[in-house]
């Protein structure tokens, strides 16, 4: 059976199967035995590594996602991989990295109206229309002392207004630019560790 979930913990690849089949990435094969075991496991050992891509093989797989997920807050996220008239793509610098917009749901909108209202707001477009959903990331980091785990739906927008950017500086993006496609994979190499994955499920989409 196919993996499911996938996470970007602290620096590594979870992912979480049913599945004993090898990825030629797989660096540790982990047994679920456990929700204590599991967070001895994560916090206690691979927090505290890097790079690393680990199966965690669960004969109950939903469960094994409970119980992972009930370490954590979790929060939900949405946002736009936008593609202009041109066939440009819109990315963003934060905090050192390239980015695509992106932010939380608020409680009363769908993930459909977060992802634009955020690409309006980080980036000062607006106009834009999803032509569907990419695919949903996960990954984990720290407010304050809490652990949180965030999912974020990523979608394909189209946008044909003027090409003007004005990136959210209050949020920490100091540009918001236009990218050729076969200019991406150099800002790849900079990026947050999701979004190589968002751009890689577009192109498998288009393949």
């Amino acid at each position: 059976m196919s993996q499911k979930y996938k996470v970007f913990f602290f620096g590594n690849v979870l992912v979480f199967t049913d599945s004993p089949e090898l990825h030629r990435k797989t660096t540790i094969i982990y047994k679920y035995s456990g929700a204590e075991a599991l967070k001895d496991f994560l916090f206690g050992y691979v927090e505290k590594c890097n790079n690393h891509h680990i199966r965690i093989l669960c004969d109950n797989k939903e469960q094994c996602w409970k119980d992972f997920c009930s370490l954590f807050e979790v929060r939900r996220a949405a946002g736009g991989l936008v593609v202009n008239a041109d066939g440009d793509y819109l990315f963003i610098h934060r905090k050192g990295f390239w980015d695509i917009p992106k932010g939380h749901i608020e409680r009363s909108e769908s993930s459909q109206d977060g992802g634009l209202r955020e690409v309006e707001e980080e980036c000062g477009i607006s106009g834009m229309q999803i032509e569907r959903l990419i695919c949903t990331t996960w990954h984990t980091y720290y407010i304050e002392s809490q652990p949180v785990l965030k999912s974020t739906d990523w979608y394909l927008m189209r946008y044909n207004g003027p090409l003007t950017l004005k990136p959210q500086t209050d949020e920490d993006i100091t540009e918001a630019v236009w990218v050729k496609p076969e200019n991406i994979d150099n800002l790849l190499e900079n990026s947050f560790s999701s979004i190589p994955e968002v751009v890689r499920k577009l192109r498998d989409k288009k393949a």
